[in-house]
């Protein structure tokens, strides 16, 4: 439960030999870089390198060339070093350009084939028809129309069309329109034209450019599509093959462009004097120890210094953490809350442990928790996803105490019968199941204190260890009021005016936290100056001592969800059939069904805040630095 010890390291060479020291010594190391300006004393004597990165975007293009042509990184290939920026990006804008006028095409080429295809649907209405469609919508003398019109309106049309000097050819139908075409004399055109609108008639357009019948013209347009999407699939197979042949050429220039844009971070985070240059940073203790054993054993004139995190002043230490593979998942919730400082205790494996039971007391089902623990360990093992892999984790402790609790799939006569064992029933023993988990949440609380002690005391922060309501004020507080109400239930017969007393002398160094840690930490002035700090402190304080109360109370909620999981599968139980049936079957796999994922979901967002506001509060900050390794970038 400890963030990587890490070494302040100072690498310093000759100007000259920037390049090859730096490819040497510093270029894909695991190590995280500071400013050096802001960190070197004599700035009046350093000055920054030059800051521009022209490789950043030939790196990020020639990756995404080579994601589009499915092919990997092949690290050990590489451009000749004396290849240079504007030769990298023209193989880059050569091979774009090429990709670019693809895509052109083959939009225009998926254009025209969704137009074909449209009139493909128009011809299919209008099959019927033998006649050449030119010529039919080239007639002199008379007007050519198609469209569609409702049922209704094509039936008093019909009445119509005797008075009328107009025809309507039907061609097709469906199950609210008739599609046709009417022909209407050019002199009576309007006439016809609004009895056809007041029939609520719709022209759907025709003028397609091609010659011959519908069926003709629909042969020839699907000829014309396939040919079209067989030179979009021509097109693809040529940028395939120029993208491939290609591909080591792309591989070496993202590889020197990578090595480039990284010599630029350097160059951008080191300082340099009329001499020497300076590259400050973090590494990881036995690599700083083998880097320096490197130097050393190399004969090069390269000063390495490194220096323990706990003795520097000027930097803050950047956050690593290092977990085992059961605890490692759980590194997603401690982030959504904030990375440990340098000087903190990891609390990966604390929330990993109490969640996970936590989680299993309050969904205990033999059962529902074996599905959930699959589940969960599948799609971690294929995926790598972290959420994954804690539902698998606590899925196993769901297990565990769905044997305590006698429950497989809310049946609890199964397991107590095979294993001739007598379950906690938690609807039952409800008392006893909300006792021990004040218990738990007072232990928890308890835990969580002395865990900010140690936090404080690593980070030199005695008024916070000794006199804050996490520290020991805080601590001494909780055990005198627990002792006492403990005194008082039990009847041990001590004195209760002992606990009163050690209760008001913690409320009052609690309340007096601030000037006490001045007075602590050495300063002359510590009493406060302003009145208004009393009156704050007041009601601040107030909030601290009820939120003792209400924490302890908040672990209820482990063991009220221990009875409500019961009371969820007693109302399937209730709806299920009697006997064996597909009705009975069908009720029991969906109220399981159910129960998994709504009560699952609500554990898990209950646990999480219990952790959050009920432990974290309590002694992790979460302000601290990610720890970004060169090799990464």
């Amino acid at each position: 439960m400890s963030v990587t010890k890490m070494k302040a390291v100072t690498i310093a060479g000759q100007l000259n030999e920037f390049d090859s020291v730096v490819e040497k010594y510093v270029y894909g190391r695991d190590i995280h870089l500071e400013n050096a300006m802001s960190i070197l004393s004599n700035h009046n004597r350093l000055h920054s390198f030059d800051d521009s990165n022209e490789y950043d975007s030939v790196e990020k293009n020639a990756l995404s060339i080579l994601n589009l042509a499915n092919c990997g990184i092949n690290n050990k290939l590489s451009a000749p070093e004396s290849m240079t920026h504007q030769q990298m990006q023209k193989v880059i804008d050569d091979i774009n350009a090429y990709i670019e006028n693809e895509k052109k095409q083959d939009e225009e080429f998926t254009n025209k084939i969704k137009a074909n295809e449209a009139a493909v649907d128009k011809m299919n209405l209008m099959l019927t028809v033998e006649a050449d469609i030119s010529k039919l919508t080239g007639l002199e003398f008379i007007k050519c129309r198609f469209g569609h019109i409702p049922k209704t309106g094509y039936k008093t049309l019909v009445t119509y069309l005797d008075g009328l000097e107009t025809f309507f050819v039907k061609t097709a139908e469906d199950a609210s329109d008739v599609w046709g075409f009417y022909f209407a004399p050019l002199l009576k055109e309007k006439k016809i034209e609004e009895v056809f609108n007041s029939l609520y008639f719709e022209e759907s357009d025709i003028d397609i450019g091609y010659k011959g019948t519908p069926y003709e013209i629909k042969q020839k347009l699907l000829k014309e599509n396939q040919e079209l999407k067989n030179k979009i699939q021509e097109n693809s197979e040529k940028t395939a093959h120029m993208l491939s042949s290609h591909t080591d050429e792309l591989n070496g220039i993202y590889n020197l462009a990578r090595k480039r844009h990284q010599f630029a971070q350097i160059r951008r985070n080191a300082a340099r004097g009329d001499m020497f240059f300076y590259v400050v940073g973090w590494m990881e203790e036995r690599k700083a120890k083998a880097l320096e054993n490197e130097i050393t054993a190399s004969g090069d004139v390269v000063m390495f210094y490194s220096e323990d995190a706990e003795n520097v002043r000027n930097m803050e230490p950047p956050t690593k953490l290092k977990n085992n593979p059961v605890f490692k998942p759980f590194e997603m919730f401690v982030k959504m809350y904030g990375l440990p400082s340098y000087n903190e205790i990891d609390p990966t494996g604390i929330l990993a442990v109490t969640y996970i039971l936590f989680f299993g007391i309050m969904f205990g089902d033999v059962g529902q928790s074996l599905i959930l623990a699959i589940i969960g360990f599948i799609i971690y093992k294929i995926k790598q996803i972290d959420l994954a892999g804690i539902v698998g984790f606590v899925g196993l402790s769901g297990i565990i105490f769905g044997f305590i609790y006698g429950s497989f799939f809310g049946n609890e006569e199964i397991i107590p019968k095979l294993l001739h064992t007598t379950p906690i029933r938690p609807m039952e023993q409800a008392i006893m199941m909300l006792g021990s988990t004040i218990a738990v949440g007072i232990l928890i609380i308890i835990f969580g204190i002395v865990i900010n002690i140690i936090n404080s005391i690593k980070s030199r922060n005695k008024g916070e260890a000794l006199f804050g309501h996490n520290g020991a004020a805080g601590l001494v507080f909780y055990m005198s009021m627990l002792f006492m109400a403990a005194n008082i239930f039990f009847k041990w017969g001590i004195s209760t005016m002992i606990f009163v007393i050690l209760a008001v002398v913690s409320i009052i160094i609690m309340y007096m936290s601030g000037p006490l840690s001045d007075l602590a930490g050495g300063k002359k002035h510590w009493w406060p100056k302003s009145g208004m700090y009393f009156v704050e402190n007041f009601f601040e304080l107030f909030e601290v001592i009820l939120s003792f109360f209400t924490n302890t109370i908040s672990f209820l909620r482990i063991g009220a969800f221990a009875i409500v999981h019961v009371g969820m599968m007693m109302v399937v139980a209730i709806l299920t059939p009697e006997g064996v049936s597909f009705g009975s079957i069908f009720v029991q796999v969906i109220g399981n069904a159910v129960v998994m994922v709504l009560e699952g979901l609500i554990v898990g967002i209950q646990v999480l805040r219990l952790e959050y506001y009920e432990m974290f509060s309590r002694y992790f900050t979460g302000r601290g630095k990610a720890f970004i390794s060169l090799s990464d970038k």
